[in-house]
């Protein structure tokens, strides 16, 4: 796992046209997609998954579901990311299997790192690296804390949190495997601005 990592969030985007917001992201060789919904689930929402999983599947990109393993199950998303909060990640695998995504968060926390890698998780991710407006309540990143953990465990990596076009190219300059964004992209300008200082020297895979 590798590249930008899109969170789709309702604070940050339109999702009665999230299907054309992701086929703009996908031109852009953005193959990674979070969905987060932190309300009920409605019928529109339903609809809209079911629309952007046909639109990955037919890209060969990655849904991901913030939360909610059951709809993964239903809906044969690719994978979930779970928060602190959220079913362990033993137990997603039992109901998911072991070929789906399974992410979590670790905060800056190297201990639930590394029980997270024990646990057959997918990946981890890091954060806030900055302040953010899409969480009210979230925990600053230490940059050390990340170095140490990229030393510690074998696991793709993300940092998440705040990051954008003013502070992309240090961020990359820290080598996560993912780097998840979701305000940072609501614009087509900082869209393709981001997409491009991504792929300068590197390959998407």
């Amino acid at each position: 796992m590798r590249g930008i990592y899109a969170i789709l969030d309702e604070k940050n985007f339109d999702f009665n046209k999230l299907d054309t917001i992701v086929e703009k992201m996908i031109s852009r060789n953005i193959k990674y997609f979070q969905i987060r919904i932190k309300r009920k689930f409605s019928d529109n929402h339903y609809k809209i998954i079911k629309s952007i999983n046909n639109i990955c599947k037919d890209s060969n990109c990655h849904l991901i579901l913030n939360d909610n393993i059951e709809i993964v199950k239903k809906l044969d998303l690719d994978g979930v990311h779970l928060g602190s909060e959220d079913l362990g990640i033993v137990k997603a695998r039992k109901i998911l299997g072991d070929s789906k995504i399974v992410g979590i968060s670790c905060y800056n926390e190297l201990s639930r790192a590394k029980h997270a890698e024990d646990s057959k998780a997918s990946y981890v991710s890091f954060g806030s690296l900055y302040t953010t407006k899409t969480k009210k309540n979230f925990t600053m990143l230490e940059e050390s804390i990340f170095f140490e953990a990229k030393k510690m465990i074998k696991i793709p990596t993300c940092l998440i949190g705040g990051i954008n076009i003013s502070n992309f190219h240090h961020v990359k300059k820290l080598k996560s495997d993912l780097i998840a964004i979701s305000e940072g992209l609501s614009s087509e300008i900082n869209l393709i601005e981001i997409t491009k200082m991504y792929a300068e020297n590197e390959t998407i895979k």
